[in-house]
């Protein structure tokens, strides 16, 4: 049993829509997010140039220029050289946070914060210059410009915050552990700056001792806070060092501070032994958060390994997938596309060039077998062959369609120049009997055209005219006897007419060329007026030319006449109203003659005819035709009926109308 074809729009969803469009889709999705992972972790290394590390340096230069602003208003002779220095690289280390920070290339929600966050650095960096006015003038308080100063570092730390977000979760736990780390560190810088102001005093100023509480009672909760998110090798060495004897000595001497202190009164240690405790416990924290940036970094880079893996597994196995979809879908496809690349060749070949070529050939007689004209194509299995099967059934229908016709025209034809011939005998006897014209040239004229218009079938039919044994004629013989047979030949002038003969195969039929365009030309000029016959010798042989005082023709109208005459084609029937153009078009083609139709100088129009050398022959005698007279026209027409055969030349009389 004959296994049923699949069908091609299975193939192309099975081969294109369902692996391509899914792993592309899915490849494309994981690609993306590997690269925004990616992209999330290389910002963690330009945070950490740009923002983070020349915010803490920022702070650090700030925290020691508040303490050396607290020990300048301590006593009256503050060491004023030493403050200047430090508030000199105080705004270094500012101006670099400034230009670092413009480097910042963070993207997302978080970078936007950040970015926000300066904006809020830049105002609070303003301020600063109002605490130093103030501290300058000595006209504030040891606590209000410590609260100064504490602002604009809290809003620093805010900028580190912000900055510390990150993709992975690990590198943004490890960022935000240095930050609130730090933070606890300011709570020691704070107690410094009090106590070196304290110290340098000898007492505790107005509200200081209560501050002083409250920064130890904070430092001592939140420092071991800060350092409960680290990961867990580094946190026990954070609580090493909190437990070591740097600390051990700072409790020990805040706790001494604090019950031999009062508002207002000693500080009960001097400032040189608070300086050796502080130090050391301030170094120690400073130096184990010195690295933390760098360890934040560390885990970025070995997340963004693990993402590379990720990536590197199924992005290549996805890309693996899909070029192998890929090539069955261009093996498929190609399959598809060549078969019916070559269906529709053979349909182009078919319409454009074969079907036209037989029907030619059918229609000019040849007999061809229609088995012949199949097309043989080998096109598989499926629609596709089907679709060439069919093909090849309409193109067989085709011929055998032009086959019938071309029978059928051509049975026909041999109707028509049958009867045609049997009309031209019995015109041929009606004008013999008449006789000699004179005494009724209007009904040998009628008679005349009707002969001329019955070889109208003949010619159209493409038979042969008959006309043996009865040799050349001049040309002013032939254009003497077209005239006189036209019903009101007394209107046809004929001027002068060059000296040339015109083979015998080609009299007939110039005869009923130029009889027909002077025949319009007669027909569609006022009666009164003259149509003028001539002949003379062109650049491209020898022209005849034909013009009236008629009606005349649109422009348009005129180039599409001439068209029609330059190329007849074939005749169509529903066309029959301008039989004689298509009849005048027709001997034109077939003997090589140009007729061309144009404006004439007083209205109407000119008609030109050239005749190739080999239909007028240029002969030693000259003669110049005269306008042709009824009687003329008689005699000489006459003449041809009795003898059967035409005058060579036609008399040259004169050249004015009787």
């Amino acid at each position: 049993m004959r296994r049923k074809p699949r069908s091609i729009r299975s193939k192309i969803v099975l081969a294109l829509l369902v692996p391509v469009v899914a792993l592309t889709g899915l490849w494309a999705i994981d690609v993306k997010a590997s690269f925004a992972d990616a992209t999330a972790l290389r910002d963690t290394y330009n945070t950490r140039d740009n923002v983070s590390l020349p915010c803490d340096r920022m702070v650090a230069a700030l925290q020691a220029e508040r303490t050396r602003s607290a020990e300048f208003l301590a006593t009256s002779d503050g060491d004023a050289a030493a403050l200047r220095t430090q508030r000199a690289a105080t705004d270094a280390a500012i101006a670099q946070f400034r230009e670092l920070s413009r480097r910042y290339r963070g993207s997302g929600v978080s970078a936007e914060i950040t970015r926000a966050r300066f904006r809020d650095m830049a105002t609070s960096i303003d301020s600063l210059t109002l605490v130093r006015a103030q501290v300058d003038a000595r006209e504030a308080t040891v606590t209000s410009v410590l609260g100064g100063y504490t602002g604009v570092i809290r809003t620093a730390f805010s900028v580190s915050n912000a900055a510390a977000a990150s993709s992975d979760p690990l590198v943004e736990r490890v960022m935000r552990t240095m930050v609130a780390m730090r933070r606890a560190g300011e709570l020691l810088y704070q107690e410094d700056a009090l106590l070196t102001g304290a110290t340098a005093a000898g007492r505790f100023g107005g509200g200081e001792y209560v501050q002083l509480i409250q920064i130890v009672g904070a430092l001592r909760f939140q420092i071991p806070t800060a350092g409960s998110t680290l990961p867990a090798p580094d946190q026990a060495l954070f609580k090493s060092m909190l437990s070591g004897p740097a600390f051990a000595a700072l409790r020990a001497a805040e706790d001494q501070i604090i019950s031999k202190g009062r508002s207002g009164g000693p500080v009960g240690i001097s400032r040189e032994v608070w300086k050796a405790t502080s130090a050391p416990a301030v170094g120690q924290l400073f130096a184990f958060m010195a690295d933390g940036y760098d360890h934040a970094v560390e885990f970025a880079k070995e997340a963004r390994d693990r993402i590379l893996v990720r990536f590197g597994v199924s992005g290549v196995l996805g890309l693996i997938a899909i070029v192998v979809s890929l090539v069955m879908a261009v093996h498929i496809g190609g399959s598809v596309v060549r078969r019916l690349s070559l269906l529709r060749t053979a349909a182009a070949e078919l319409a454009r060039r074969r079907l036209p070529e037989l029907v030619r050939r059918l229609r000019a007689g040849e007999r061809i077998e229609v088995d012949d004209g199949a097309l043989g194509l080998r096109l598989g299995d499926d629609e596709i062959a089907e679709v060439g099967a069919a093909l090849t059934d309409v193109h067989l229908s085709a011929l055998e369609s032009a086959a019938g016709e071309a029978a059928v025209r051509h049975d026909m034809n041999k109707v028509l120049v049958n009867i045609a011939r049997r009309n031209q005998a019995l015109l041929d006897r009606q004008i013999e009997a008449l006789g000699p014209v004179d005494a009724d040239a209007r009904a040998y004229q009628l008679a005349v055209r009707m002969r001329r218009h019955a070889e109208h079938l003949v010619i159209l039919a493409g038979s042969a005219r008959s006309r043996r044994g009865l040799g050349a004629e001049s040309l002013a013989t032939i254009l003497a006897r077209t005239a006189g047979e036209m019903v009101h030949a007394d209107r046809v002038a004929i001027g002068p007419v060059v000296s040339a003969e015109v083979p015998e195969h080609a009299v007939g039929d110039l005869g009923h060329l130029i009889g027909e365009l002077l025949e319009n030309a007669v027909t569609f000029s006022a009666p009164d007026t003259p149509v003028r016959l001539s002949a003379r010798t062109g650049p491209d042989g020898t022209v005849v030319e034909i013009e009236d005082r008629g009606i005349g023709m649109s422009a348009a109208a005129v180039e599409e006449t001439n068209r029609r005459l330059a190329q007849p084609g074939e005749f169509d029937p529903a066309k029959s109203a301008r039989l004689g153009l298509v009849v005048v078009a027709t001997l034109a083609a077939q003997h090589g003659i140009a007729v061309t139709l144009g404006p004439a100088g007083e209205g109407g129009i000119h008609a030109v005819v050239t005749l190739p050398a080999a239909l007028a022959v240029p002969t030693e005698e000259a003669a110049e035709a005269a306008p042709i007279r009824r009687s003329d026209a008689s005699r000489l027409v006459g003449m041809a009926v009795r003898t059967g055969r035409r005058p060579r030349h036609a008399a040259a009389q004169a050249d004015a109308l009787p």
